[in-house]
């Protein structure tokens, strides 16, 4: 900052960001040429947990054992990380999601799961971290990463990016369902309150820095 603009009052601007600190571009999915639904009793187990009826959720030994088979597919670390989450034990979540993260062929769904643990527990410059590490990693199939990325882009002001990442979600969803996605009102609300809670100038620039960036690398849909 030079003299006249000291004299003059003006706020020193802060340096760029680098990218390495927005996402992890080591990370990336590889090839696995086995469906989410392979493992029938690993399905099954899931459609058991998500059951109204289910009050006691004790599949996580199931999502143990289907672990145990096969210590690289990663249907098995997200479920047991959601067993932790909905109990809020997010350390443990956090702690599971790593591994999986370190040992799977497909990463990027347990990084997006990560930046969903870390927001919860109310860490969002991780969060935000790991969403857009799951953005790059992945196969550009997970409208959620995108539609999260759009709620705290918005929360934090910036319109071009929330509505380039939103509808990246949308076009991702219809593609997948032949339905346009976007959260509940309330959903919406909740993802707001959170980034208004805990938001901050680093994670300003982090969203900043990775908006041009990703659109300049995976464009529109």
């Amino acid at each position: 900052m030079g003299l006249l603009e000291l004299f003059r009052g003006e706020k020193p601007q802060a340096p760029a960001i680098d990218l390495r600190e927005v996402y992890d571009a080591s990370i990336k999915d590889l090839p696995d040429p086995r469906p989410p639904a392979h493992d029938q009793a690993l399905v099954k187990a899931i459609k058991d947990y998500l059951a109204e009826d289910n009050k006691w959720k004790n599949e996580i030994f199931r999502f143990e054992e289907a672990r145990r088979r096969e210590p690289d597919f990663y249907l098995s670390y997200y479920w047991i990380a959601t067993h932790h989450m909905d109990k809020k034990n997010y350390p443990q979540a956090i702690d599971v999601l790593k591994e999986g993260i370190a040992k799977c062929l497909k990463k990027s769904p347990l990084c997006r799961r990560l930046a969903e643990c870390y927001f919860w527990s109310g860490d969002v410059e991780k969060a935000i971290y790991w969403f857009c590490t799951a953005v790059m990693a992945g196969d550009q199939t997970d409208y959620n990463v995108y539609l999260y990325l759009g709620y705290i882009f918005q929360a934090y002001g910036l319109k071009k990016a929330s509505y380039w990442a939103r509808r990246r979600g949308r076009g991702i969803s219809y593609q997948m369902t032949y339905v346009a996605m976007e959260y509940l009102k309330r959903d919406i609300e909740r993802i707001t309150e959170m980034v208004d809670r805990h938001r901050n100038e680093r994670s300003r620039r982090m969203l900043e820095a990775f908006y041009p960036f990703a659109k300049k690398k995976l464009g529109y849909l």
